[in-house]
């Protein structure tokens, strides 16, 4: 299953525009992209939210940059 911004947003009790920054900058799963749609893997989040979001592998801000 895939996710919208808002679907997610809401799971992680946020706002959108923190789902997007978030997103950009590497602190959660990166989505996927289907055409101009932009949705996120639930399994991927759903393991992202149970391990406590940590940074995400690949994060400038996980590598201390």
């Amino acid at each position: 299953l895939l996710l919208t911004t808002r679907q997610v947003s809401e799971l992680i009790n946020c706002g959108d525009r923190t789902v997007w920054r978030w997103s950009r900058s590497g602190r959660m799963p990166a989505p996927v992209r289907i055409g101009v749609a932009v949705r996120y893997r639930r399994d991927e989040i759903e393991r992202w939210i149970e391990a406590g979001c940590p940074l995400t592998e690949g994060s400038p801000l996980a590598q201390g940059q």
